[in-house]
């Protein structure tokens, strides 16, 4: 197996190291984000295991008399994790994804006003002649 990798390096090398160089930063950048946003950290699992809640033993929970108190209680349970997880901070993939797609959507709009610009100067030294 290490003979058919040395094989193909040896084709691919160039392309990976001189051809996409900058590349590699991206794939760290990527590498740290998917990290941080996956595991938070050391702080982040140390910290998590304080919020955990503990839930009693269930030879001694006293049955619920209708399904109202559970829904309520679940409803309960719902609300305080989601804040726990809103307080501690947490960034969501979607948090991210929305993030990049403001950050295309102005550097979208930063190309059309260079396109205008160029095309002014050009009508410009058009009329000149």
């Amino acid at each position: 197996m290490a003979g058919a990798f040395a094989g193909w390096w040896a084709k691919m090398s160039p392309y990976y190291t001189k051809a996409y160089q900058e590349m590699w930063v991206g794939v760290g950048v990527m590498t740290f984000l998917y990290y941080k946003v996956s595991y938070g950290g050391k702080k982040a699992a140390v910290d998590s295991s304080a919020h955990a809640v503990k839930s009693a033993p269930s030879h001694t929970a006293k049955p619920a008399t209708s399904a109202a108190p559970k829904a309520a209680a679940a409803a309960a349970a719902a609300a305080t994790a989601t804040s726990l997880a809103v307080a501690a901070g947490d960034v969501t993939m979607s948090d991210i994804l929305q993030r990049q797609h403001k950050n295309l959507v102005l550097e979208e709009r930063k190309l059309y006003l260079e396109i205008e610009k160029l095309e002014l100067e050009k009508a410009k030294l058009k009329s000149m002649k």
